[in-house]
C-alpha cells in the first residue's frame, strides 16, 4: 500500500488531505470544486489539491485591516 500524503508534506493532498489542510469538512471541499473556485487535478478518478493552490486560495480571500489611526 502507498504512503498517504499528508497536508504537512507540500506535496498533493486527497480530499480529505485538503480538508484537514483548510480545516473545513468534505463538503466544502466538493462545494469549492463545483464551483471552480479552487484549482485541483484529477489523478484517475480522484480530486488531487497541490498544497500551494489551498494556500493561494487562503492568501486571495485573506482580509486586510483597516487602519483606524490616521
Amino acid at each position: 500500500m502507498a504512503a498517504k500524503v499528508t497536508a504537512s508534506s507540500g506535496g498533493l493532498l486527497d480530499v480529505d488531505g485538503a480538508a484537514a489542510h483548510l480545516r473545513c469538512g468534505r463538503r466544502l471541499i466538493y462545494r469549492l470544486v463545483a464551483e471552480r473556485r479552487v484549482r485541483f487535478t484529477y489523478a484517475g478518478r480522484s480530486l488531487r489539491f497541490w498544497q500551494a493552490d489551498l494556500d493561494a486560495y487562503l492568501d486571495e480571500r485573506t482580509v486586510e485591516p483597516v487602519s483606524t489611526r490616521r
